[in-house]
């Protein structure tokens, strides 16, 4: 049981016969995600080959492809009259990271054809800093990552970042439980 005065210091004073050791009380926290899914953005993807080109992303799951059932449909860029992105070339899930505050960008290979219940990978493969993902990777891409879809056309991925002011605000204080201290 933690004594009144002991919560206001902060901290307890082990009462053993020479042990005087001090536990620091802590106050745990976590980021309210229904704040976080209310920005008006989440991030985009820029074409290196024409920066003026962006793909803006949404939070949850983006298809990447050429296909109009993809949430990010892309141009059919085309080298040589050949395009080598697939119709639904690969998935970059959004997801908000709870305990950091901060976003988290997945890519995989593939995604799941509408009526369907398995992943199809892409033809062509889908790349995070030119090494190719197999079809069972699920990986996390950092701001400013490179990922290159069908092995010739790369777009940059760039984060929304919280501000630490905003942030400050989607703190959710988890109560004390004296029955959880170490």
């Amino acid at each position: 049981m933690v004594k009144p005065a002991d919560q206001a210091r902060g901290e307890i004073v082990c009462s053993h016969i020479g042990c005087g050791q001090v536990n620091v009380l802590t106050t745990s926290f976590y980021y309210d995600e229904n704040k976080a899914k209310n920005l008006p953005g989440f991030g985009r993807l820029v074409y290196t080959g024409n920066p003026a080109v962006s793909y803006p992303i949404r939070y949850g799951l983006n298809s990447l492809g050429t296909s109009e059932t993809c949430t990010v449909r892309m141009e059919r860029y085309l080298h040589d009259n050949r395009c080598f992105i697939s119709r639904r070339h690969c998935t970059l899930t959004v997801v908000f990271d709870k305990w950091s505050g901060q976003f988290r960008y997945q890519l995989q290979d593939g995604a799941v054809e509408p009526g369907a219940a398995a992943v199809k990978p892409s033809l062509n493969g889908t790349f995070l800093e030119q090494i190719r993902l197999l079809p069972t990777d699920v990986v996390d891409v950092p701001d400013g990552g490179l990922i290159t879809l069908g092995g010739i056309d790369t777009f940059r991925l760039e984060h929304v970042r919280v501000s630490p002011a905003v942030l400050e605000t989607y703190k959710i204080p988890i109560a004390f439980d004296p029955d959880q201290t170490q």
